[in-house]
């Protein structure tokens, strides 16, 4: 696919995903009420943020999808998995991989919070100072190239043809939009089994420093594993503490760089 086609492409998507969520963060604006609330479409920081997006969709997914490939080219499922999974359904492959990806996503993200050598590229998602659905974008390309590789493993080591990965990772690529959006919607009961905006947002809230609600579609890690956080209230200030560079292009090159004191 030529460039012009992908960025076609690219375009197409954003207006797409804009036509959902820019209706509903109007309408179900979470932050309605709130002292800080700006109540406008194009916020502070909304074309940086375009740059993440544009610069994900035209550049750093094709860089992604190649060194997975290849990565998991050489890994043969057969070797790692027993006769007996490998021969399951694909309906309940395609559980066990949601779960397997839940937790080694929540694992994986506990690290990127743990670990300074994660932390430099994936602090680029939480310098956010708004958060909502482009904000979702904003990921440092080998923070994502990390991310990728562990949500489908699971689906890589089970056997899953690549159709069925595509679709896996499309899902997982919208419900994080979804989390990430500046709505009030709330999903009741439901929310303990599939979160919902205002758990993650407390995830990006300033002084929680990310510690709290790391799970990316069910929040069933969080619980188990004593990380779940849910008040009334919903956060009022984003970001992180440290002293950054916030234009995209600084945002790509700093996490490469050495610690500046």
């Amino acid at each position: 696919m030529d460039f012009f086609a992908t960025a076609a492409q690219a375009i197409l998507y954003l207006i797409a995903i804009s036509a959902v969520f820019v209706p509903l963060e109007y309408f179900w604006r979470a932050d309605r009420f709130a002292a800080n609330t700006h109540l406008r479409w194009i916020r502070r920081d909304w074309l940086n943020d375009l740059c993440f997006y544009l610069g994900q969709a035209l550049f750093f997914n094709a860089l992604t999808i190649t060194l997975l490939s290849y990565a998991f080219g050489i890994v043969q499922p057969t070797e790692f998995m027993p006769r007996f999974i490998m021969n399951l359904p694909v309906a309940v492959k395609v559980v066990v991989v949601i779960l397997l990806s839940d937790l080694g996503i929540y694992w994986g993200h506990r690290a990127q919070h743990r670990f300074p050598i994660l932390w430099r590229f994936h602090r680029v998602h939480h310098t956010a100072r708004e958060v909502d659905y482009l904000a979702a974008y904003r990921e440092h390309p080998l923070d994502n190239i990390y991310t990728r590789g562990i949500e489908t493993l699971p689906a890589v080591l089970l056997g899953l043809d690549l159709n069925t990965i595509a679709g896996f990772v499309t899902f997982r690529g919208l419900w994080a939009i979804f989390i990430h959006s500046n709505t009030s919607i709330r999903l009741g009961p439901l929310e303990y089994l599939l979160g919902s905006p205002h758990l993650h947002h407390w995830h990006h809230e300033l002084d929680k420093r990310g510690l709290i609600n790391y799970a990316n579609l069910s929040p069933l890690m969080d619980i188990a594993f004593g990380t779940f956080y849910s008040p009334r209230e919903r956060p009022l200030a984003y970001g992180v503490h440290d002293r950054i560079r916030q234009p995209w292009l600084w945002q790509m090159i700093d996490p490469l760089l050495p610690s500046r004191r």
